[in-house]
């Protein structure tokens, strides 16, 4: 049953949202059985679910976000319509995306028939119970002669290898991986001849060469964290990177992580959802850490686009700060180095972080906004309405 609330949702740029799905679906090589609930499910819940929504509310909002003539539907006097526009860059997507479809791909062919009648919800319930469960338990493995790997690249006391495709202990490498990582990529119901769950999905494609497999190893030869590459027109792509847990890589080895993308040209969007877990972004045709970043213009293109960049940035302009402030207040209540009149401009923006502002100036957020001391910001004065202060008393 469809959810009342998102009964007349409109996506403005639907068509945009069509073709970035088939995109995906071809990129990822995905099976026609998993490429119709795309088509037809995941967009349907877009549509009436997806939560990261911008409402368009006026001809002017509407062409600050497509290109060309307002179509004749767009109607802004219907009652109980609302047109929206879905970024389709949007982070959140991306994920949802690689987990439903990770979880689909991984079915038994005997569970197709079964796949029009599932939401994204359920997909995604059953995503995160089954990798809970991989995090809980203690996986065995059987210890391997290690020729399936191959040495590739050494960065301080750290090596990438990179996993033979034509290797027969191929599935048992990645047992191991998994069993050690705790993540599913080498997750089988029969290890020792590369059959079922997800394992039997991840080594297909590195059988037939759709990615390529690598894992960051110290001289130990532990694993510490899991990358997925495929090739285009010659160069290598991210597909993912997993620490354990499949979470993030920890800092520790992120300029490992860093050179390793940079020894083999690896290009990716400026923002791919694994890379921002761990504050690395690609620019100018390499992988960077964005504390590193001192470059005005491209901080506050990551600002723009992800306001919680902040926090990574190791020294932010004014200007990038500002723009935070403005995108996000929540962001800037927590950064020792804003300005007292950016903390004045959040508390304009949301009274209700008046406890987590503190100012250089001897005064409080509660005193500010009661009007009881005096503030300006280049003369101008600050006067907080009555209908503000008293959304905190």
């Amino acid at each position: 049953m469809k959810n009342r609330e998102n009964r007349g949702r409109n996506v403005i740029n639907i068509e945009e949202i069509k073709e970035t799905l088939a995109h995906y679906s071809t990129k990822k090589h995905l099976s026609l059985p998993v490429d119709a609930w795309l088509q037809k499910s995941f967009l349907r819940w877009l549509i009436n679910s997806f939560p990261y929504v911008q409402v368009v509310q006026s001809k002017e909002c509407y062409r600050s976000l497509l290109v060309g003539d307002i179509p004749f539907w767009f109607q802004l006097d219907k009652p109980n319509v609302q047109y929206i526009y879905i970024e389709v860059a949007h982070r959140e997507i991306g994920i949802l995306l690689d987990r439903c479809t990770e979880f689909l791909e991984s079915r038994d062919k005997r569970m197709v028939h079964k796949f029009p009648r599932m939401t994204v919800e359920q997909v995604l319930k059953k995503w995160e119970e089954e990798h809970t469960r991989m995090s809980e338990r203690t996986l065995t493995y059987l210890e391997t002669s290690t020729k399936a790997l191959e040495r590739l690249f050494s960065f301080d006391s750290f090596t990438f290898v990179r996993f033979r495709f034509d290797h027969k202990e191929l599935s048992l490498e990645m047992a191991r991986e998994s069993a050690l990582m705790q993540h599913c990529l080498g997750e089988f119901d029969d290890a020792v001849q590369g059959e079922g769950g997800y394992g039997e999905h991840y080594i297909k494609k590195i059988r037939k060469q759709a990615i390529e497999l690598f894992s960051l190893r110290d001289s130990k030869n532990m694993p510490h964290a899991t990358i997925a590459l495929y090739k285009k027109d010659g160069e290598y792509w991210l597909e993912q990177i997993k620490g354990k847990q499949n979470r993030s890589p920890i800092e520790r080895y992120v300029p490992t992580s860093v050179a390793f993308f940079n020894f083999l040209k690896v290009r990716y969007p400026q923002q791919h959802n694994d890379t921002f877990g761990m504050g690395v972004v690609y620019l100018q045709g390499k992988s960077r850490t964005i504390e590193d970043i001192e470059d005005e213009t491209i901080q506050e293109l990551l600002v723009a686009s992800d306001a919680s960049m902040i926090h990574k940035i190791k020294n932010p302009s004014k200007s990038t700060l500002w723009l935070a402030t403005l995108r996000s207040p929540v962001e800037i209540a927590y950064l020792n180095h804003a300005t007292d009149a950016m903390k004045i401009t959040t508390l304009l923006q949301q009274t209700h972080l008046m406890l987590k502002v503190k100012f250089s100036l001897k005064s409080t957020a509660k005193r500010l906004l009661k009007n009881l001391d005096a503030y300006s910001i280049q003369g101008r004065s600050f006067i907080f309405t009555k209908l503000q202060v008293g959304r905190i008393e």
